[in-house]
C-alpha cells in the first residue's frame, strides 16, 4: 500500500490565494472572539488573600487540643513565617512557636513537625513578641504567668531548629522582675550590637492604675546590661508599655497606655540609649493623648521615613470601639496634618466592635493596622490601611478595609510586613479545640 506524503510547501502551492486569505481571516475572528468573550480571571489587588499561602491564604494550627494563641509574628529572610504565643489548658500555659514554609505548610525542620512548646517556667509562661538575630536565632519576649497573673518578664532564645539555645541565660531563658507584684513583657527589639531590649510594665497588675513603663536590656548572652538604667532595668512613666521601636540614632520609642483612674489614653515615651527619658520629647520625655470621651488603648508603634511616629490601637465610641491611629512629630507633639488633628479612626461596618492589636509601616509609609471586627461572639480578622496623611487607602481592600473569616471567631493579635505581603496572626476558634493559631497572608500591592 502506498502512503501519500505531502509537504507543507506542496499544500501551499495547491491552495488558492483567496482560500488561504479566508482561512487566515477566520482564524483571526476566532482568536478575537475568544479574547473578548472568554471569562477573565480577576486581577489580584492589594488586600486580597495570598492564594499561594496555606488554604486560600489562611492557615490554622492546633498544638494539643487545648487553647493555642498566636501573639507575635515575623517573617525570616528566607520567607519562612514564625508565629509565637502560648499553648495549654487554663490556667497552665507555656510558650509556643510554629514555623511555616513560604507556602504556609508547617516546616518539618523546626521543632516537632513545625511546632515547639517550651516550658520556660514550670508554673506557666507565654510569649508575645519575636525578633530574629542575624545568625538566624529567634528571640522571644513574654511573661511568667502563675494562675493567670503575670509575675515576671521572660526572654528566651531559640536555635534555628526550634531548640532552646543553652548559651543564653539559664537553659535558654532569663526572667526579670522589678520588685513589684506584677511584671509583664510585651515587645522585644534588637540593637545592632546584639543587645536585647524588652518593654512592658511593672506594678500592681494588668487592670490597675498603679503601673509603670518598664524596660530591660540584656547583653547577647542574656545577662543584664549594667550600662542601661539601674543594673539593666528601667522603671518610669506611669502606664503600661505594649510596643517599641528603635530610631536610627539609638533612641528607644515606646508606645502604650496611661490610666487616669477613670479613663485610658495613648501614651508614648522616648528614651536615650542609656535608659534615661529623652527630655527633648513631649513633656520630659512623655506624651499623652486622650481620644474622644472614652477609653483608648495602644498596642502597636512604627516610624515613618520622615521621623514621625505612629501609634495604633482602638478607642471607645458611643456604641463600641473603632480602630485608631495617632501620629506624632519627632518632638512628641501631635501631627495636626494627619487624619483629624493627629488622629484617624475607622469603623468597619456600622457599630461593630473594631479592635486593633497591631501596627506595621510599609516601605512606602502606608500604615497598616490589624485586629478583629464583629460583635460578640463572632469576630473576623480585620485589616485597615492608611496613607501617611491618615486617610484610608482606597487602593486596599474595600475602601481601605479587609475582613476575613478564618473561623466563626477570628482574632488578629500580631502583624508584620515582608516584601509585598502582609501577615496577620492570632487565635481562631476550632470545633475540635477552643482556639488554634490562625494566620492569614494578604497582598500588599
Amino acid at each position: 500500500m502506498q502512503t501519500n506524503h505531502m509537504s507543507a510547501d506542496h499544500f501551499t502551492e495547491r491552495t488558492s490565494e483567496p482560500e488561504a486569505m479566508r482561512r487566515v481571516l477566520s482564524l483571526i475572528v476566532v482568536i478575537v472572539t475568544f479574547l473578548f468573550f472568554a471569562p477573565h480571571t480577576a486581577q489580584a489587588v492589594a488586600g486580597d488573600l495570598d492564594p499561594r499561602f496555606g488554604s486560600g491564604g489562611m492557615v490554622q494550627t492546633d498544638f494539643s487540643g487545648g487553647d493555642d494563641y498566636g501573639f507575635g509574628v515575623k517573617v525570616q529572610s528566607d520567607g519562612k513565617t514564625v508565629v509565637v504565643g502560648e499553648s495549654g489548658v487554663y490556667p497552665l500555659f507555656h510558650s509556643a512557636l510554629t514555623r511555616y514554609t513560604r507556602n504556609g505548610t508547617l516546616d518539618q525542620t523546626f521543632g516537632i513537625g513545625g511546632k515547639v512548646v517550651a516550658t520556660l517556667d514550670p508554673g506557666g509562661d507565654g510569649s508575645t513578641a519575636i525578633a530574629f538575630q542575624p545568625d538566624g536565632k529567634i528571640v522571644t519576649a513574654g511573661s511568667v504567668i502563675h494562675n493567670n497573673f503575670v509575675v515576671a518578664f521572660v526572654t528566651a532564645r531559640f536555635n534555628p531548629d526550634g531548640s532552646l539555645d543553652q548559651t543564653f541565660g539559664t537553659n535558654g531563658s532569663v526572667q526579670t522582675t522589678f520588685g513589684d507584684a506584677a511584671a509583664e513583657g510585651n515587645d522585644v527589639v534588637l540593637q545592632g550590637d546584639g543587645k536585647i531590649i524588652v518593654v512592658g510594665f511593672t506594678g500592681a497588675g494588668s487592670y490597675s492604675s498603679l503601673n509603670n513603663f518598664a524596660l530591660v536590656r540584656s547583653n547577647s548572652d542574656g545577662s543584664l546590661d549594667q550600662s542601661f538604667g539601674a543594673g539593666g532595668k528601667v522603671k518610669s512613666a506611669s502606664g503600661v508599655a505594649t510596643s517599641a521601636v528603635l530610631q536610627a540614632d539609638g533612641k528607644i520609642v515606646v508606645g502604650g497606655t496611661y490610666d487616669t483612674g477613670s479613663s485610658n489614653g495613648f501614651m508614648v515615651a522616648r528614651y536615650n540609649s542609656n535608659g534615661t527619658l529623652d527630655g527633648t520629647f513631649g513633656n520630659a520625655g512623655v506624651t499623652k493623648t486622650a481620644i474622644g470621651s472614652g477609653d483608648a488603648f495602644s498596642f502597636g508603634i512604627g516610624l515613618l521615613s520622615d521621623g514621625r511616629i505612629v501609634v495604633g490601637g482602638y478607642s471607645a465610641t458611643i456604641q463600641d470601639h473603632d480602630f485608631t491611629v495617632a501620629c506624632y512629630n519627632a518632638n512628641g507633639t501631635l501631627d495636626q496634618t494627619f487624619g483629624s488633628g493627629g488622629i484617624a479612626t475607622t469603623d468597619f461596618s456600622g457599630g461593630t466592635d473594631d479592635i486593633a492589636y497591631a501596627l506595621a509601616v510599609q516601605r512606602d509609609n502606608k500604615i497598616v493596622l490589624g485586629g478583629r471586627s464583629g460583635d460578640y461572639p463572632t469576630f473576623n480578622f480585620a485589616v485597615a490601611r492608611y496613607t501617611s496623611t491618615g486617610q484610608l487607602d482606597q487602593t486596599f481592600g474595600t475602601g481601605g478595609k479587609v475582613l476575613t473569616a478564618v473561623s466563626n471567631d477570628s482574632n488578629g493579635y500580631a502583624l508584620t510586613i515582608a516584601g509585598s505581603k502582609i501577615t496577620l496572626a492570632g487565635a481562631v476558634a476550632n470545633s475540635q479545640s477552643p482556639f488554634d493559631f490562625g494566620v492569614a497572608r494578604y497582598l500588599a500591592r
